[in-house]
């Protein structure tokens, strides 16, 4: 009975020293395996976090963030987690590793897992990665794979109906205050939800994000839409109310122009007004009260007119400051009589009380954003050239003396940051001749004048140019001929800034949006049983 007891014995070490050498073919691990080689190195890393996968010499390699992060938040001895970060960044150390450095790296280890379990810490994921670097199983990562995104085509019948969604979200987003809305249009349901952006400084044009989502089948469809909020800034002329005594002559206007009322016109074969860019209009028509000749409207409204648009109100009342938070003291200036106030290009202004017989005061222009502020009942004397961006806001009345120009043109340098905006709540005018003299008057600002513009003294006779580089809005106009022959230049960098807090509308218009949807598949889930694997360390 010994021997066939022998032989079962010889039998079985053979099948299992098999089975060893093909579970080491398998894994592509040496035969005679190194005891060091086999023990898991178990490191603790956020997912989120980038793995190495280098084998360099790290002896003065410097400890990584996450080790310094560790050895801090867990007081840690610094030399114990460079110990474990080099453990896990040459995972195949050979037996010439000191027994003292197993022990210092399961200390570490144990009071990383410790920590996490008494203090409430959160403990990391844990990734358990073999001496050899070889795909790996992620704790606690989903066994279903990642959504899949596509993008599919949009009907006629869906974009029409999203235009029509747009224009409405357009005129009355401000007003209602919408967060989210829900419609059904043939026979399905969409769902509309508005993240509104924040300001980010007193130069920002609000912004707001519409994600539009819908079913086709089962299958989760959306398109995103972005709006940005008109700010007066934005037209080149805004205009409340044309007062039917004034026409439009010898002027061009290069922007988009906006009235909520009627314009009138009047050219020659000779002379006539052009509108560059797109005016709109509440009316049904514009006038024509003088015509001499045949003049083709394509010439006089080059791009384009559109009539009968719903009217943009003005708001009733404008405040420099809803809330004087996140405001500096030094950042405002107030003034309670009529005064005078000079920009200067070294980026100061000057500014007297008229009448009173006090010596100019100049100071500098806060680095950041700078507010004038007139009193109640007080007059602000404008002109000179602004290195900075300042808002000047009087409630009754500002008078432009001369030239208003930035230090930095940016008709020539696109990336000027010199921003200027003047607004009334009642009037801004263009001082009389003896005081600007009789030349060209540039002015390069946004101005807002919410009940009139004037130029005073407008019949005075020369030929002249007024020249408005920025955009102009009034409640109404005075004529400007035939001191002035007028010329309204956009500034195009006020499409996506303005002067500080500048007044907006309670319009919202298109920016961007692709028709069509993109869709959302769930791809199928790995096998049942089967852990996810990553080979993110190959």
């Amino acid at each position: 009975m010994r021997k066939p007891i022998h032989i079962a014995m010889l039998a079985s070490v053979a099948i299992h020293i098999a089975l060893f050498v093909l579970l080491d073919l398998a894994l592509d691990t040496p035969a005679t395996p190194d005891i060091a080689a086999q023990a898991p190195v178990i490191s603790i890393h956020s997912l989120n976090e980038e793995f190495s996968g280098t084998n360099e010499n790290t002896e003065n390699r410097a400890p990584t963030k996450s080790m310094q992060r560790v050895a801090a938040i867990k007081n840690i001895p610094q030399d114990i987690a460079d110990a474990e970060s080099d453990a896990a960044v040459q995972p195949s150390a050979k037996s010439d590793r000191r027994p003292a450095d197993g022990l210092r790296l399961a200390s570490a280890r144990t009071a990383k897992m410790s920590l996490s379990q008494d203090s409430g810490v959160s403990r990391p994921e844990v990734v358990t990665s073999p001496a050899r670097r070889s795909p790996i199983a992620l704790a606690g990562v989903s066994h279903n794979r990642p959504p899949t995104f596509a993008t599919a085509a949009m009907s006629r019948r869906q974009e029409k109906m999203l235009r029509r969604k747009i224009r409405d979200w357009s005129e009355n987003l401000q007003k209602s205050g919408l967060h989210s809305e829900i419609w059904n249009f043939d026979d399905r349901q969409y769902r509309a939800e508005f993240a509104r952006h924040d300001l980010y400084d007193d130069t920002s044009i609000e912004r707001v994000t519409v994600t539009i989502s819908t079913e086709d089948n089962g299958q989760s469809l959306s398109t995103k839409i972005n709006l940005k909020r008109l700010a007066f800034s934005n037209y080149a002329q805004f205009v409340n109310r044309w007062d039917k005594n004034v026409q439009i002559h010898d002027d061009e206007l290069d922007g988009r122009f906006h009235s909520n009322s009627r314009i009138f016109l009047s050219y020659s074969r000779k002379i006539m007004p052009q509108f560059l860019g797109q005016v709109t209009t509440s009316a049904r028509s514009v006038s024509f009260s003088q015509r001499r000749g045949h003049v083709p409207r394509d010439k006089i409204f080059l791009g384009g007119l559109q009539t009968g648009v719903k009217a943009i109100r003005l708001p009733r009342h404008y405040a420099p400051f809803a809330s004087e938070e996140g405001v500096a003291i030094e950042a405002v200036q107030q003034f309670d009589r009529d005064t005078r106030i000079r920009f200067f290009e070294n980026g100061s202004f000057g500014w007297y009380a008229l009448e009173s017989g006090e010596s100019e005061r100049v100071v500098p222009l806060s680095d950041g954003t700078h507010f004038l502020l007139a009193g109640e009942d007080a007059t602000l004397h404008v002109s000179g050239t602004v290195n900075g961006k300042v808002l000047v806001y009087s409630p009754q009345r500002i008078v432009i003396e001369g030239n208003l120009i930035y230090a930095a043109d940016p008709a020539a340098d696109d990336q000027a940051d010199d921003l200027l905006g003047l607004v009334s709540e009642k009037y801004v005018d263009i001082a009389p001749p003896e005081v600007t003299g009789p030349g060209d008057i540039l002015l390069q600002a946004a101005i807002y004048a919410k009940r009139r513009f004037s130029v005073r003294r407008f019949r005075s006779r020369g030929t002249a140019l007024l020249h408005i580089y920025g955009s102009l809005t009034a409640g109404t106009l005075s004529a400007t001929e035939p001191r002035f022959a007028t010329k309204i230049q956009f500034d195009q960098r006020l499409e996506n800034r303005r002067p500080p807090r500048f007044p907006m509308s309670d319009r919202y218009e298109l920016e961007s949006w692709e028709p069509g949807w993109q869709t959302h598949t769930s791809a199928p889930a790995d096998e049942p049983g089967r852990p996810a694997t990553s080979s993110i360390l190959d």
